[in-house]
């Protein structure tokens, strides 16, 4: 059964934070961000009914704790550290120690799942989600799921606000960039910024980020990374709740 999830990501504009200065919220002093609300979403439609129950999806920061970028950094730095592997290549240690500290917090207080976010951006997408995974395999007792948008969190959005939406999405992993400083036509949060009718230079903000998020139907996003992500939510579902029961889309 699942009453208690944990997240991190890279800021307030993708799993939210703490609006009092807080590195670790939850409630009333977590704002929910919009890659969290989307992962609140697709949640609440592959969970088993019988679960739902036991989380108010009306009010998802009563039942989220948020831990910040930075504040898992520091707990990272007085965990057992991983070290390159086959498994695990050179420059993607820190991930796999984050997740690791993570999914220690997670299982100390309570929390069934742990979501990390993090923006594939010009990384390799298998050496980033295969990082994060050995880091979460190495706690018991605790699901751990990578939430890896490709190239950026913008791209799952733009697939749902483009022309032909949820048409043809895998391609926007390969044509968006993940360099912000990219063309218009190639930088994620600048082709975002002109679906939403945005002035030339002005960024969408985090409230326009989280209300695309809230419209979006999450059951029809189809992107390789979108897809991995609802791929290790439902298996995590399962091993929790039983096999079988995580409801397919």
């Amino acid at each position: 059964m699942i009453t208690s999830i944990v997240v991190t990501g890279e800021g307030s504009s993708d799993m939210g934070g703490s609006n009092n200065g807080h590195s670790i919220s939850s409630g009333a002093s977590y704002n929910l961000g919009p890659m969290a609300l989307l992962a609140v979403r697709l949640l609440r439609n592959i969970l088993p009914t019988w679960n739902e129950e036991y989380l108010d999806f009306q009010s998802p920061t009563d039942w989220i704790t948020c831990i910040s970028g930075n504040e898992l950094g520091r707990q990272a730095k007085s965990v057992r550290k991983h070290r390159p592997s086959k498994k695990l290549k050179k420059g993607f240690v820190e991930h796999a120690n984050r997740a690791t500290t993570m999914a220690g917090y997670a299982k100390n207080n309570g929390h069934q799942l742990a979501f990390y976010f993090h923006d594939t951006d010009k990384c390799d997408f298998t050496n980033l989600h295969q990082s994060i995974t050995f880091g979460f395999d190495g706690v018991d007792g605790v699901r751990g799921i990578p939430m890896i948008p490709k190239p950026t969190s913008e791209a799952w959005l733009i697939c749902g606000r483009k022309s032909d939406p949820y048409g043809h999405c895998a391609t926007l992993e390969t044509q968006l960039s993940g360099n912000d400083a990219a063309s218009a036509q190639n930088a994620p949060k600048k082709v975002l910024a002109q679906l939403l009718g945005l002035e030339v230079g002005v960024e969408p903000t985090t409230e326009q980020q989280y209300a695309e998020a809230e419209l979006i139907d999450v059951t029809r996003i189809n992107m390789p990374s979108y897809n991995q992500f609802k791929t290790d939510l439902t298996s995590a579902i399962e091993v929790i709740c039983g096999h079988g029961t995580a409801r397919t889309l």
